[in-house]
Order: structure tokens, then C-alpha cells, then sequence
């Protein structure tokens, strides 16, 4: 039996400044947002992926072992696109895992990690009509 297809996916965030963090996603990054639910607000980030950030009783609190990773087209585009935007960045886009991953990392206004990344692996299910860039 075949599981059911997953339309969709949310990855959550959770935060003690709801405005400056969501301001984050809209302003900074240019995220859309789709939903503000008062203790949360979901923005896509692809066609079928969504970041939702929320400040709400019981959640879980601080940033250790989570980071986010943004899937792009071209790292330098976008590294260019945040830097001007005045994103701080770890430091500029790097080739890591045996040359498989070209990425850069930076922090949100919370603390959580981000990733700009083009995964290079000949492997993965890119979209269509698309491939690995760099080798």
C-alpha cells in the first residue's frame, strides 16, 4: 500500500517578537504572506512549502538544533539580493559536502539559522526542467 501523497509542508518557528520577526520574512527576505492567524503568520516560500512564525503559550523556547534551509536557484543571486537587503551573513557562499552543496548562512532577527543553498547532487528530485549548477 502507497502512503498518501503530501501536498504540502509548514515548518514552524516560534518567537518572543512576532512583529520584528515576521517583518523579517515579508520585509527582508520578500516572503508573501499567506495567512496572519494572530499568534502566528505563515509566509510561502515555494509553491508548496510555507514558513509559519509564531509566538504562542506553551511553544517551545530558544533556536538550538533548528535551521531552515532555503532551496535557490543560483546562491550568488540571492546572496547578492540579502546582502543588499542588509543581511549579515556567516560569511560568502561556499562549496561544502564533496562539492554537492554551495551555500551561505546567516542568522534571523531571533537567532534561528538560515541557509541559501544549491543542492548539487545529480541525485535529487529538482524541479522540472532544472539540474545541478555547479560540480
Amino acid at each position: 500500500m502507497r502512503p498518501p501523497f503530501i501536498e504540502q509542508n509548514v515548518v514552524w518557528l516560534y518567537s518572543d517578537d512576532l512583529d520584528t520577526h515576521a517583518a523579517f520574512y515579508r520585509d527582508v527576505l520578500g516572503l508573501k504572506q499567506v495567512l496572519d492567524q494572530g499568534v502566528c503568520r505563515i509566509f510561502q516560500v515555494s509553491p508548496t512549502g510555507f514558513l509559519g512564525v509564531c509566538n504562542k503559550e506553551g511553544r517551545p523556547r530558544g533556536t538550538k538544533g533548528m535551521m531552515f534551509t532555503f532551496l535557490v536557484e543560483d546562491v550568488e543571486e540571492m546572496y547578492q539580493y540579502l546582502l543588499a537587503r542588509g543581511v549579515a551573513f556567516d560569511g560568502p557562499p561556499n562549496m561544502l559536502g564533496g562539492r554537492t552543496i554551495y551555500s551561505a548562512f546567516f542568522k534571523d532577527p531571533i537567532g534561528y539559522w538560515l541557509e541559501i543553498q544549491e543542492f548539487n547532487d545529480p541525485r535529487w528530485p529538482y524541479p522540472e526542467g532544472r539540474g545541478p549548477r555547479r560540480g
